[in-house]
């Protein structure tokens, strides 16, 4: 009796954690970790968004519609390695199957599977947070096993203070290391489970309104565009185990 009452809390309490897993809205990055459910995550996302193209636009009101295009859209696509045939300086690349220079070449291994942030509210969604920061996009690479390879975070801010709580959290719970890349505008360091690369990028955007009669309103002000990937360790060393050249490359290369 009593195994039969530990094995049904244990399958419910596997449920609670699958459904938990499926829902989360948002991901906190300060405590995920390589055995984060990628696909549990996403799962929901992209079903909805699969069930919102499939909507037959004549079967909804023009009021439905407009809601059914409010919310974020995400999509799944499959890895695997590619023959560079010379287009990069190693004999294999990682590549999403649907990219344009291979989707008509045969991968010689599939690697996993990325989740992409395709539409979205900058306003208005959150679906990752980090040191208080929201993220209103985040794209996500998992293995053949389910396991979380890296991640990529992005957001345009009206202020710089957004940048700075991001800096600060990664320099107090990272070291900077040195890498072998050209881009002043992005700081490379290395934590506990991930290496990470922060970078932003100073512009000027117009913000449009309109006045109560209808009169067009045009300021021009200053935003920072914010990128922060991080990457998990064992996959930067599986790359540089097997020659790959990926995203994170820059980790196994050495620095000059």
């Amino acid at each position: 009796m009593k195994n039969t009452i530990r094995i049904c809390l244990l399958l419910a309490l596997f449920i609670i954690t699958s459904c938990n897993s499926q829902d989360k809205k948002f991901v906190d990055l300060a405590k995920i970790s390589n055995d984060f459910d990628v696909s549990g995550f996403y799962k929901n996302k992209v079903k909805k968004t699969n069930e919102i193209i499939a909507t037959e636009p004549k079967s909804v009101s023009k009021e439905k519609a407009l809601e059914l295009l409010d919310n974020a859209f995400f999509v799944k696509d499959t890895l695997g390695y590619f023959k560079t045939d010379g287009r990069f300086p190693t004999d294999l690349s990682l590549e999403p199957t649907n990219d344009w220079m291979v989707r008509n070449k045969k991968p010689t291994e599939i690697f996993g599977y990325g989740y992409n942030t395709v539409a979205y509210d900058p306003e208005k969604d959150t679906i990752a947070i980090l040191n208080t920061v929201p993220f209103p996009k985040m794209d996500m690479v998992e293995d053949r096993k389910g396991n979380l390879m890296y991640l990529k975070v992005g957001k345009t801010s009206k202020n710089i203070t957004d940048f700075n709580k991001i800096k600060e959290y990664i320099s107090k719970n990272c070291k900077k290391i040195t890498i072998d890349d050209d881009d002043p505008n992005a700081s490379y360091w290395e934590g506990k489970l991930f290496y990470y690369s922060l970078s932003k990028r100073e512009n000027r955007e117009e913000e449009v309104s309109f006045d109560s009669q209808g009169n067009r309103i045009s300021k021009s002000m200053d935003v920072t565009e914010m990128k922060l990937i991080m990457y998990e360790k064992s996959y930067i060393k599986r790359m540089e185990d097997l020659q790959i050249y990926s995203a994170g490359h820059q980790f196994w290369k050495k620095p000059l």
